[in-house]
Order: C-alpha cells, then sequence, then structure tokens
C-alpha cells in the first residue's frame, strides 16, 4: 500500500473502502497544506476539488447584505468540504478560509467524475457517504440558520 493510499484509508470518509477502490481514488487525489487565513474558494467559483480534511479548520461564510460576512459553520479535521462533482460543472455557494494550518486530500472533482462514470460501483459507495454527510451538514444548517436570521 502505498503512503498516498494509506492517507486516503485513514480519512473517516473514506474508512472501510476496499483497497481496490483506494488505488483507483489514489489517481485524482493530491496531499495539500494550506497555511492559516489563506482563502480557499469564493462563492461563484467554480469547485474543482472536494477537500478531505485531515487537520486545521476551514470557515465557511457567506456575505449578508447590509451586515458583511458571517460564518455559518466552520469544518476540522476528519470532515469533507466540497460535494458537486456529480454534476459538472458545480460552484461554490460559500466563501472557505483556512482558520489555522490545515492539511488536507484534495481529490479533482473531473477526475473523480470520470472514475465514478468508469466504476460504478465506487460511484454508489461514495455517493451513500456523500448523503450522510449532506444530512448532518443540513440539520446543521437549520440550527445556524434559526441564529443567522435572529441576529
Amino acid at each position: 500500500m502505498s503512503s498516498l493510499e494509506a492517507t486516503l484509508a485513514a480519512h473517516p470518509f473514506l474508512a472501510g473502502l476496499s483497497p481496490q477502490h483506494l488505488r483507483l481514488l489514489e489517481a485524482c487525489a493530491t496531499l495539500v497544506s494550506i497555511p492559516a487565513g489563506q482563502t480557499i474558494f469564493a462563492e461563484g467559483e467554480e469547485a474543482r476539488q472536494l477537500y478531505l480534511l485531515r487537520s486545521g479548520r476551514v470557515a465557511l461564510s457567506i456575505h449578508r447584505p447590509r451586515r458583511g460576512q458571517r460564518t455559518v459553520y466552520t469544518l476540522g479535521e476528519g470532515e469533507v468540504l466540497g460535494m458537486g462533482w456529480l454534476d459538472l460543472p458545480q460552484h461554490w455557494f460559500f466563501d472557505g478560509r483556512t482558520l489555522e494550518l490545515t492539511r488536507a486530500i484534495a481529490l479533482d472533482v473531473a477526475c473523480l467524475a470520470q472514475l465514478v462514470q468508469a466504476h460504478p460501483d465506487l460511484g454508489y459507495e461514495l455517493l451513500q457517504r456523500l448523503v450522510r454527510v449532506q444530512m448532518s451538514k443540513i440539520r446543521l444548517l437549520k440550527l445556524q440558520l434559526v441564529d443567522f436570521y435572529g441576529n
């Protein structure tokens, strides 16, 4: 097993994925290190990566007219940042900025889309995992919106 494959296998999002699927994902993966305070993406930009956070924290925020930037939520170790790879191109609908040094696995979404087309069993497995992530984020967002519109 390569070190990148081992890093993929260690991320909670990919835990339990077959060695064959991990080897396939390795072709789309790059390890990245992003300094504190850096904007990773801005609302409206094309989403070219899906990030699997290994360490650090990323604040996701939106701009509110007459009120400025507001952090909607913060993601950290073990979480997934970005979902849009099933229907390309996708665009970010938040701004993302690191709050501290952040290490992640960046999965190229164009590569990922081609990979799951060629390997539907991998696509199905990833889709199931993404749905679970989305459901937990929707629950969290609901709580945030109560606070967001209350202030």
